[in-house]
């Protein structure tokens, strides 16, 4: 039997403590071979919309694991519309149907049978996975004595990521800076409340990253947020898209790690009409998602310390590229609690199999 899990369900059994510590594992096992995921895969298509550029955007994530044996499949199916700000500075807006709904699905197979056990809603999911995955990187990458944060963005990535920098390290201080004040002055309060710690909103990004330990970059801006001269000495930074941070400020860091190597699988052979569509695109999601890197990965550092931070004065910058392991993980967390709990809603098996004794001809 099938479970149906939507978002409220989702976070009722969710914590990002819980989250951390299965996507630490998740990693473990990646390092160690017991784990394997596929990059994602973008499709593109034009559409006729209200932004200086609006398209129709397939991407999908495929990730296994041996221990749950878990696979989890991970598609959204939305337009995305990039229009100007009252800044002038283009933003994100991402919708299925009507503006302010958006569909993103989760599929979770038990890997010992092929059963379909779980059809799940994405969004707390993905908070969680991108959010854990920063923090279990700020455990392995960030100072042991880091305090102090700097939040780039307000919204409910950085709440994640926040969150989960609070359970693998003691945080004093924290200032977040979003360009608009109501956001960052809500966060504070919720995020101070919730966390039992000083949260101080600011009015620029560079006030938010000074003097501090721990950055994250969590926007759904068009255009570089962290620039060259907000780098520091023992900095450890961790960005949601790769277009937040500059290529000079890139360069300014003693270290770089990564979740994969693997560059997205995107090419002009998966874009519908438009050929240069796909290059507008990356320019807007950041081009080096898109790329093979050389950098170390997460999952190594994990098995292996010495290729992660060596100096309390290295700054290290780390690329929350996604891995369908992620989802793998956190999904079927959310199923054994849910199932725990007696949640969800029960969706007949019979309707996801067939008859291969039955003849169609």
């Amino acid at each position: 039997m099938a479970i149906l899990i939507d978002n409220e369900t989702a976070e009722k059994v969710l914590s990002i403590a819980d989250a951390v510590e299965v996507i630490e594992k998740a990693f473990v096992e990646l390092g160690r071979g017991d784990a394997a995921f596929q990059p994602r895969t973008d499709i593109l298509s034009p559409v006729v919309g209200k932004g200086e550029l609006d398209y129709y955007w397939w991407h999908s994530l495929i990730g296994a694991t041996l221990d749950p044996p878990r696979l989890a499949f991970r598609f959204v199916s939305d337009v995305y519309s990039w229009r100007r700000d009252k800044e002038g500075k283009l933003r994100e807006t991402q919708y299925n149907v009507e503006e302010g709904k958006s569909m993103g699905f989760v599929l979770l197979f038990d890997s010992t049978s092929g059963e379909i056990i779980g059809l799940l809603n994405d969004e707390a999911l993905q908070h969680a996975r991108v959010g854990a995955t920063a923090g279990v990187a700020c455990k392995y990458l960030s100072k042991k004595d880091a305090d102090t944060v700097g939040m780039i963005g307000s919204g409910g990535m950085a709440r994640a990521y926040l969150e989960s920098f609070s359970v693998v390290r003691e945080l004093n201080r924290v200032k977040v800076y979003s360009p608009t004040s109501s956001h960052r002055e809500r966060f504070a309060e919720e995020m101070g409340s919730r966390l039992g710690i000083d949260v101080i909103p600011v009015s620029s990004p560079k006030k938010a990253v000074e003097n501090t330990d721990i950055v994250a970059t969590c926007t759904n801006a068009g255009a570089p947020v962290f620039t060259e001269d907000f780098v520091s000495e023992g900095m450890f930074l961790v960005d949601t898209k790769s277009n937040e941070v500059s290529p000079e400020a890139e360069s300014m860091f003693d270290k770089i790690v990564g979740t994969t190597r693997e560059g997205y699988l995107a090419s002009e052979d998966y874009v519908v009409g438009q050929k240069d569509l796909l290059e507008k695109h990356k320019q807007l999601h950041g081009k080096s998602g898109f790329e093979m890197k050389e950098y170390v990965t997460l999952s190594e550092i994990i098995q292996n310390a010495s290729m992660g931070r060596n100096k309390k004065e290295e700054s290290v910058y780390f690329h929350n590229r996604s891995t369908g392991i992620q989802f793998a993980a956190i999904c079927d967390l959310v199923h054994r609690r849910s199932v725990e709990n007696g949640l969800g809603n029960e969706v007949p098996l019979e309707w996801f199999q067939q008859d291969l004794n039955r003849s169609y001809s």
